[in-house]
């Protein structure tokens, strides 16, 4: 008999709401500052310019179904915000799905059923959420396949053939379109004949049969999903192949099958301990003086001692109305069952990834692949610590532990997006002031990428946003490319002996000569530098491998000062305009360079040299030019010697420019050839009257 409870506790029902504040407290903190990353930015392009049923044909290469749902998502807003938040909301769903599933599957196990659906919720291995044009769909998929276990086991529990089938079809329905869309969650699939054995393992008659029958009947329940299954992977492997990742773990086989298994093995072990123990780890460490120096730190620090602590209470108060007590015996053997199944769960979902030899790791940008480990991953660790520890404090408190560092660690990965996206929206904004319009095509091309979460493929989704005129939306071809240069030629030479520059943006065919190119350079916090080979060839500010290729780069034939770009960038994405900053005003005046209007860089430079500092001190030269050839050579020089105290290392530039400028238009006043001749000399830079 059971003792009443008194006081406040929180019990089962209570689960969906504290699954959902702390799904909130993991990923709703910076959420109002994040938006669009990776392969967001191909999806917005299209869903921009070719409509949402343009889709249908962008996936016809590799995932002809995947369309379809990106048809259903992106009639959504292209405000980041939208996608973020319904993101979220998904994430949750899976999470409440996988709770839904477990109760089913351990009814009598509530505070382990509790724990690993608060694990789940927050797990920290797989960090891209905030790739939302990706993720909202994945989780959309993701739900499907989870809602097919709980109704898979409804299915079971029925007492009869029609319950069986109206649990059974609709599950069988969400398996199959989840399937056929991705194969991110094949691998799980193989954790089904476990999942059903443990469930059928509560019935004592099924105890009772021997081991051939008891698989035979697991079979027999599983047989429509790996109906599908099979059906798919015939479909994919042997019809529609491989178009995107090919199957090298099958080559290895064939050719060396020993060091092929041995491979596998090792990465089996790699990947399950990634998945597990490494990804719950990952943000341990002890709180030191250095880590609340920074912001991220204290972000990190703040959000883990207070998720602790809310996590700890919501345990001490959780009171499920459990069976009698188990002997330590029966909770001993749950906890091997547990940690079984989550091995199970955490090496199963491997094996798409082992043949096509993709790695798994806890960064960007394979811990996407982490997303079909993370159920395994928790129900392992909660297995794990629910053998090892035997009071239920004990576990609570390291459960708390694990959950909230998870929590900071989320955030902390959401202030690496957010980082992000302020440096793509600052590149955007001077990419549009320096370029009003572009001809197409055009190659912009770079060596070099400040932003963590985007390559050159994404980069070329959003710049053709900013940059590509409304009228030329409907066409089949894409007018721009960004192409990072070592990357994708490898060298000056396979560049020149290339007849012509071509990409496949997903249906939509870039094509360009070998000289229609603008090189661009962006290191924060230095402003965007659009590359003129007679203006820049000298400046030591680029990396080595500029070099070979900047000389390609022709800014004045391609770029149009009069033109204008739609703007659809700033109106209905990043929901503002350029901001009016030190490089908004340097772009202004490297484009008023482009064609030598020197009254317009004088009239910028009056107004923002006295107020504003230069990120990089070579951005300064555009007003020493200026003021030059106006005749200004008392504001050149005070310019001169602030690039000097600045970085004396531009001198080696700064100085012949200077001297040979005098030389070839000299002034008609001695007395301003003096003070010029005094102000080089202060510099360091050697000068004479003669």
């Amino acid at each position: 008999m059971t003792e009443k409870k008194k006081g406040f506790y929180l019990t089962e029902k209570h689960i969906p709401i504290l699954l959902l504040l702390v799904t909130i407290a993991a990923y709703v903190p910076l959420i109002s500052q994040l938006g669009f990353y990776w392969d967001d930015w191909p999806m917005l392009w299209f869903k921009i310019t070719k409509g949402a049923e343009g889709f249908a044909t962008a996936f016809d290469s590799d995932r002809p179904f995947l369309g379809y749902l990106y048809q259903i998502t992106a009639r959504l807003s292209n405000d980041p915000l939208v996608w973020q938040g319904l993101t979220v909301f998904f994430r949750y769903t899976v999470t409440l799905a996988f709770w839904w599933m477990l109760r089913q599957l351990w009814p009598e196990r509530k505070h382990e059923v509790f724990w690993i659906s608060i694990l789940l919720a927050v797990y920290p291995g797989f960090k891209q959420m905030p790739i939302v044009y990706v993720w909202l769909n994945g989780f959309v998929l993701l739900l499907e396949y989870i809602l097919s276990y709980g109704m898979m086991l409804k299915a079971i529990s029925s007492q009869s053939k029609i319950g069986w089938l109206l649990w059974t079809i609709p599950s069988v329905i969400l398996f199959t379109l989840c399937t056929i869309t991705t194969e991110y969650y094949t691998g799980l699939e193989i954790c089904r004949f476990f999942i059903i054995w443990i469930f059928l393992a509560k019935n004592k008659e099924f105890c009772k049969l021997p081991f051939l029958k008891k698989v035979l009947l697991v079979i027999l329940q599983w047989l429509p999903y790996l109906a599908v299954l099979g059906a798919f992977m015939f479909w994919r492997v042997v019809i529609f192949q491989f178009p995107s990742y090919q199957p090298v773990l099958m080559d290895q086989l064939a050719s060396k099958p020993l060091y092929a298994i041995y491979t596998v093995v090792i990465r089996i072990i790699e990947d399950a301990y990634t998945a597990t123990w490494g990804a719950w780890t990952e943000f341990f460490s002890f709180p030191n003086h250095v880590d609340f120096e920074t912001n991220a730190g204290t972000i990190f620090w703040i959000s883990t001692i207070l998720a602790f602590l809310v996590i700890f209470l919501i345990a001490l108060i959780y009171r499920p109305n459990e069976t009698d007590p188990e002997s330590s015996k029966g909770k001993n053997i749950w906890s091997l069952i547990a940690i079984g199944l989550g091995l199970f769960m955490v090496i199963c979902p491997g094996f798409p990834f082992w043949v096509t030899m993709l790695p798994i790791h806890l960064s960007y940008p394979y811990d996407r692949f982490l997303v079909a480990f993370m159920f395994g991953s928790s129900i392992f660790m909660v297995g794990l610590i629910t053998f090892f520890l035997r009071t239920t404090w004990q576990k609570n408190l390291v459960l708390s532990l694990f959950a909230a560092m998870a929590v900071g660690g989320n955030i902390l990965n959401a202030n690496s997006y957010r980082k992000d996206w302020n440096t793509q929206k600052d590149f955007a904004s001077q990419l549009i002031t320096r370029i009003p319009a572009l001809k197409e095509p055009t190659i912009l091309i770079a060596d070099d990428n400040p932003m963590i979460y985007e390559s050159d493929n994404s980069l070329t989704g959003m710049v053709n946003l900013a940059l590509e005129p409304e009228e030329s939306w409907n066409d089949d071809r894409l007018p721009y490319s960004v192409m990072f240069f070592t990357p994708r030629f490898g060298s000056i030479e396979e560049y020149k002996n290339r007849s012509g520059i071509y990409q496949d943006f997903r249906g939509s065919l870039f094509g360009a000569q070998n000289d229609e190119v603008v090189v661009y350079h962006y290191s924060p916090p230095g402003c965007l530098r659009i590359i003129d080979p007679e203006q820049h060839s000298g400046l030591n500010i680029f990396p080595d491998s500029y070099k070979n290729f900047m000389y390609l780069s022709d800014p004045a034939g391609r770029i149009e000062p009069d033109g204008k770009s739609s703007n659809i960038l700033f109106r209905e994405v990043f929901k503002q305009g350029a901001e009016k900053n030190w490089c908004y005003y340097f772009q202004k005046a490297d484009l008023a360079r482009q064609t030598e209007d020197w009254e317009t860089i004088a009239e910028i430079g009056d107004e923002v040299l006295p107020v504003m500092k230069a990120g990089e001190a070579s951005e300064y030269f555009n007003y020493i030019e200026a003021y030059m050839n106006l005749g200004r050579y008392s504001d050149a020089m005070d310019l001169l010697r602030r690039v000097h105290a600045e970085d004396k290392s531009l001198d080696v530039i700064l100085c012949p420019y200077v001297h040979k400028w005098i030389h070839s238009n000299p002034p008609e006043d001695q007395s301003v050839i003096s003070s010029i001749i005094a102000a080089m000399n202060s510099v360091g830079c050697s000068m004479s009257k003669n």
